[in-house]
């Protein structure tokens, strides 16, 4: 089975996230369609629990230079988080799978508790673009404890997730973590859906 590799000339999904000057790099292995390799790799990690599935994404990214921030340019890795009965649910967060071998490759650490799902949001796979921007401003907020946002101040983050499509999602964390004062942040995401 060959998988489908994410081309930025292609594909160009760094323009979805055009919109704030903090985020800096995308990292992406793959390119996400429904039906095809990629999407069964997907699947995988995010509904049957391969965890196997997040190391071998992550090997892949390393292995064939795609992910553009070197060691050492990484201060913290933030998993885009899942809304907690889901959570409760399924018993794993697909991007915190991804976020922890991302956490093994910089060494440095994978916080869980910086970023909320408010619960009751809505999942973002059935919404168009205008409704996944509105969902996700109301559906993320920051921990409520100050001394977590006073850790991110000057942080260079690397935020997590296991799909881009809109960028909705992503830009939401961004605005959130330009209020900690974070310096930059770099984008992993292990495929990009093809619009």
């Amino acid at each position: 089975m060959t998988l489908p590799r994410y081309c930025p000339s292609y594909v160009r999904a760094e323009e979805r996230l055009f919109g704030t000057p903090l985020i800096r790099t995308l990292s992406v292995p793959f390119v996400y369609q429904h039906g095809n390799s990629a999407y069964a790799l997907i699947i995988s990690l995010k509904y049957r629990g391969y965890g196997e599935v997040a190391d071998f994404i992550v090997r892949t990214a390393i292995t064939e230079g795609r992910l553009l921030p070197q060691p050492g340019a990484i201060d913290l890795i933030l998993p885009v988080p899942i809304e907690s009965g889901r959570l409760e649910r399924r018993g794993y967060n697909q991007s915190t799978l991804l976020a922890k071998a991302l956490a093994r490759y910089y060494g440095v650490p994978c916080r869980e508790d910086c970023l909320l799902r408010r619960r009751g949001s809505h999942s973002q796979t059935t919404l168009d673009k205008e409704e996944r921007r509105e969902n996700a401003q109301a559906s993320f907020s920051l921990t409520s404890s100050s001394s977590h946002l006073i850790e991110l101040r000057g942080k260079r983050i690397l935020l997590v997730d296991d799909l881009l499509t809109t960028g909705a999602t992503l830009l939401s964390l961004t605005d959130l973590l330009e209020q900690c004062a974070v310096s930059e942040v770099h984008v992993f995401v292990a495929a990009v859906a093809v619009r």
